[in-house]
């Protein structure tokens, strides 16, 4: 008898002890017909991080393959026995869940983050529960968190900086494509993670950036002092050349008229600089856009008290110079070759494509609240490529499930689709992609046909050429809003006084250029006026001139690069302004 007794008790021990320790991931055999976004949603997790622990699996793997799942006892049982403890004996303010809110609209509601809310409650998924209570972390705190990386030989762990961005390495990842993907060097990747001095491994967790706090921006406060500036200004007037000047002249966009009206820019801000007190010194000179010829230039220039050298116009020419000296040489003109050229002197006005169009994408994460997400754009690779790339971007948003894809078909989109895909009682985001005019006109012709009481807001990454014969009235039905390099508002009190001083000037309105002109001038001798160097000044906060932002950041090992980027909205009366 007491041989069974014991029996009995070492099954029953046995059977508590396996309760008690059981795993926090399971092994999982697919079933026909499903795919790792099924699997995720019956398991309350998202996709990526499904995949992160599945890297070698596929978004739709065969049948029988076998993955590796959260186990739901191990979750239940830790949720419930931590929870109820650390809850009776906190002291911190409390929140109870109610129907239909996520960890996002909780957060937003308490001004915290996510992964602040997470980390106060111990969570590993983003799932709630109607009616638990959940803690709510102060403001103020910011913690560093030990994070354990999974599936990697011989266990890693790793602190990470709150601020830093983090990548998971996974299938198919190459130096070559982080580089790439996140627009840092190989140099600048081997810095933040010495580990990869032993090469690329699956699961490692690299470093790849830094995060901006966007709602806290320091502002770059001008101030005149009493040190005497020295500048090179190097433009392409080709002098020497027997160039037809009256030909050039009476070409808008030739590169006489560029070059003319930025140096006009250029002196605009020197004499305005001077009238308030600073002192400056100008050298011009002819590059005649010829590599030769700037060669023969910086041997001659004393450039040991130069403070910047502004120019050459091209970037192209300014990284040759920059590569020669030692102090800043500012590039003003965008190039398709912007994110490839760099250097240490070289500063980059132009901010490259990709901040552009993240401007955007940035802004709907930010402000998504509910609204009905449409795409549309037309059927080539490029744009349809672009789709998905903005589609999956915004997918990360905790509230955003669902987006409607709209493409043309036979050429063309139906007035149909849109009416059947418009909320006609709720609020209405609709992104174009693309420049195809076609499609453009299909796009704004069809929204604008549907009733005015409905809420419609249309944006896009630019505003090209396939704008040209869309109405500005039409625009500003839909708040069409969009990203943009440079704005001018001219209504604002700086733009007209300006405009005021370069027409009794010049007697003629200041184009694009010649505002560049200024701008970047103005701008780059009040940051060394009042700092050791241009690069200390960079630093030192976001100004906006006539038509320029100026946001730098100095990339590691590389050039310092503009981020300042407006954000533009159609307003009623077809009024134009900068939002964000």
């Amino acid at each position: 008898m007491k041989t069974v007794k014991l029996l009995v008790l070492l099954i029953l021990f046995t059977a508590f002890t396996a309760c008690g320790q059981q795993k926090k991931y399971v092994s999982y055999t697919v079933k026909k017909g499903e795919t790792i976004k099924t699997i995720a949603n019956d398991n309350d997790m998202k996709v990526r991080d499904l995949l992160r622990l599945n890297p070698d699996v596929s978004r739709k793997p065969d049948a029988n393959t076998v993955i590796i799942i959260p186990n739901r006892k191990h979750k239940t049982e830790e949720s419930t026995s931590t929870t109820v403890s650390t809850i009776e004996n906190y002291k911190g303010k409390t929140h109870r869940v109610l129907r239909k809110e996520t960890l996002f609209s909780i957060a937003q509601k308490y001004e915290i983050s996510v992964d602040d809310l997470k980390l106060e409650n111990n969570m590993s998924s983003n799932s709630l529960r109607t009616g638990s209570l959940i803690k709510i972390p102060s403001k103020k705190i910011v913690k560093e968190q030990e994070i354990e990386v999974e599936e990697v030989p011989n266990e890693i762990v790793v602190v990470e900086n709150p601020n830093s961005i983090m990548h998971l390495v996974v299938k198919d990842d190459t130096i070559y494509s982080l580089s790439k993907r996140y627009e840092i060097s190989d140099v600048e990747l081997l810095e933040m993670n010495p580990s990869l001095k032993e090469g690329l491994k699956l699961g490692m967790r690299l470093k790849v950036g830094e995060k901006r706090d966007s709602s806290i921006a320091t502002i770059f406060e001008d101030r005149i002092t009493n040190k005497t500036l020295n500048v090179l200004l190097m433009l392409p007037y080709k002098i020497s050349s027997s160039t037809d000047y009256q030909a050039q002249f009476d070409k808008q966009n030739s590169l006489l008229n560029i070059t003319t009206d930025f140096h006009l820019g250029v002196l605009m801000a020197i004499d305005s600089l001077m009238g308030q007190g600073q002192k400056v010194n100008l050298e011009v000179v002819d590059t005649e856009n010829s590599i030769s010829k700037m060669n023969s230039i910086l041997n001659t220039v004393n450039t040991d008290k130069l403070d910047v050298i502004i120019g050459p116009l091209f970037l192209k020419n300014a990284k040759e110079v920059a590569r020669k000296m030692n102090i800043p040489v500012i590039a003003p003109m965008y190039s398709k070759n912007q994110t490839s050229t760099s250097d240490v002197n070289l500063v980059k006005v132009a901010p490259n494509k990709k901040l552009i169009e993240d401007k955007l994408v940035n802004y709907l994460l930010e402000n998504y609240n509910g609204e009905n997400l449409i795409i549309s754009g037309d059927a080539t690779p490029s744009t349809l490529d672009k789709i998905n790339k903005l589609s999956a971007k915004l997918r990360t948003h905790d509230l955003i499930d669902k987006i409607k894809i709209i493409k043309p078909e036979k050429g063309y989109i139906k007035k149909e689709k849109f009416t059947k895909a418009i909320d006609s009682l709720g609020k209405n985001w609709v992104v174009l992609l693309g420049e195809d005019n076609i499609t453009t006109n299909d796009v704004v012709n069809n929204l604008g046909v549907i009733p005015k009481k409905t809420d419609i807001r249309l944006f896009s990454f630019n505003k090209g050429s396939n704008f040209k014969n869309i109405s500005n009235n039409q625009l500003s039905r839909l708040n069409f809003t969009y990203p943009q390099d440079n704005f001018e508002d001219n209504a604002s009190e700086a733009v007209i006084k300006f405009t005021k001083k370069y027409k009794a000037k010049y007697y003629i309105r200041p184009s694009s250029y010649a505002i560049k002109g200024f701008d970047v001038t103005y701008d780059a001798l009040l940051r060394i006026a009042d700092y050791d160097s241009f690069n200390e000044g960079s630093k030192a906060g976001i100004s906006e001139r006539i038509g320029t932002k100026f946001e730098y950041e100095k990339k590691l090992f590389g050039s310092t690069e503009n981020k300042g980027v407006f954000l533009i909205e159609y307003g009623e009366g077809l009024e134009l302004k900068s939002i964000h």
